[in-house]
């Protein structure tokens, strides 16, 4: 790998994010940015909740790569989006703390898509040190253990209109939700967020949600547990089968902080599956289309652990993932909308990936390829790079705690 190009491929991309995001406080979209742009039909909209979280993540991430406080101020401005569509109104407890799902008007809403609008919260706190950013995070926090979950995993989809809807399935992609409760700790101290939030959902993740060959079991029923098949079209199944959403890392995180090896051994056999089900040019193809996502994040996983296990077999993946992901940037393009981006996810009328490109392969790669660099600490999905935790009485650069009164 040539990790000297990695830095000038994550600014064109980044750079492709900022100049797409609306700075103008008169427009209320002010600190998205281009969420998805399809070439073909002319569709384009802005970042959601999550996204503008990840989106965030990235300004984050290259305001420590660089210095540059440019980065940080629009990273602020992404988060007061974010803010924008946070429940504020205390009369119904249920949403109390939950964000809108697209804009402040939006009644629907994911817990998996509020955890990453929240959990991006954290990490721009971690940057600024303003107390509000991890208030807004506590609070949400706070609405998913009580509201958020059902026997101690998140649920799939809530309406907050007169109708109190919810989907009640439990998908294999909401194993991230740990990842956050995991960096939430770190930032608070809360061990509450340890044993309500991350144990419970790596626990479950390992005992229900993998195959004998380290495949994913992606959607179960809410009470009996069973595994549930869909008829029809299902993105999760779709993408899901490929593109967990950062459980992976959440169970190398719960490795550590458990003092278990079984979390990290389970993703070292879904990153086996996932490089024995790779396409020879370095994509995943589930038999209908490309899943782009999955290159970035089979990047972090394939690098990680193949170096923690000295894996001949993931770390060639990763090898074959880093060309695959350098090649899908579009550089060949002269289109604004598309130039610094990588290609997306095929769409009905738009087959050709290089046509198309969206926020959630974007931010995963630029954060998959400054994990690969390696040269910057204490950012999103950050893993091995990140401080870990150690309890304050068997650190020993820490002085005794002073007794004064």
């Amino acid at each position: 790998m040539d990790r000297s190009i990695i830095f000038e491929r994550v600014k064109l991309a980044v750079d492709f994010m900022l100049k797409h995001q609306v700075i103008n406080r008169l427009d209320a979209n002010q600190g998205r940015t281009l969420n998805v742009y399809n070439s073909v039909s002319g569709e384009e909209y802005y970042t959601t909740s999550w996204e503008t979280g990840i989106f965030m993540a990235c300004l984050l991430a290259m305001y420590k790569r660089t210095g540059d406080p440019m980065y940080l101020d629009r990273a602020e401005h992404a988060g007061h989006y974010i803010m924008s569509l946070q429940v504020l109104d205390q009369r119904n407890p249920k949403y109390y703390g939950t964000f809108h799902e697209c804009t402040p008007q939006s009644v629907e809403f994911c817990p998996r898509d509020a955890t990453t609008a929240a959990w991006c919260m954290v990490w721009l706190y971690e940057a600024t040190k303003k107390a509000e950013y991890l208030d807004r995070a506590i609070l949400f926090a706070e609405w998913h253990m009580k509201y958020g979950m059902c026997g101690g995993w998140p649920l799939w989809a809530i309406f907050m209109d007169e109708n109190n809807f919810k989907y009640y399935t439990k998908g294999s992609f909401q194993s991230g939700t740990g990842l956050f409760y995991h960096d939430l700790f770190l930032q608070t101290n809360d061990p509450r967020y340890i044993e309500q939030g991350l144990r419970p959902i790596a626990e479950t993740y390992v005992r229900d949600y993998f195959n004998e060959d380290g495949s994913i079991i992606v959607e179960r029923e809410i009470f009996s547990n069973k595994i549930q098949i869909r008829e029809g079209h299902s993105i999760e199944s779709d993408m899901h089968l490929y593109n967990d959403d950062f459980g992976n890392q959440m169970l190398m995180a719960a490795a550590h902080i458990f003092k278990d090896e079984k979390y990290r051994d389970q993703a070292r056999k879904f990153a086996l599956w996932l490089a024995s089900v790779q396409q020879e040019d370095g994509n995943f193809f589930n038999g209908k289309k490309t899943v782009s996502s999955a290159v970035a994040q089979s990047l972090m996983y394939f690098d990680e652990l193949g170096r923690y296990y000295n894996d001949p077999v993931l770390l060639s993946a990763a090898e074959k993932t880093f060309k695959k992901a350098l090649e899908m940037q579009l550089l060949d393009t002269d289109d604004p909308k598309l130039y610094g981006a990588f290609e997306g996810m095929p769409e009905k009328d738009c087959p050709d990936p290089r046509k198309l490109t969206q926020m959630r392969t974007n931010a995963y790669m630029v954060i998959a390829l400054l994990k690969l660099e390696g040269k910057i600490k204490n950012f999103w999905l950050g893993g091995e790079h990140n401080t870990q935790f150690m309890d304050p009485l068997c650190d020993k650069t820490l002085p005794p705690y002073k007794f004064k009164w």
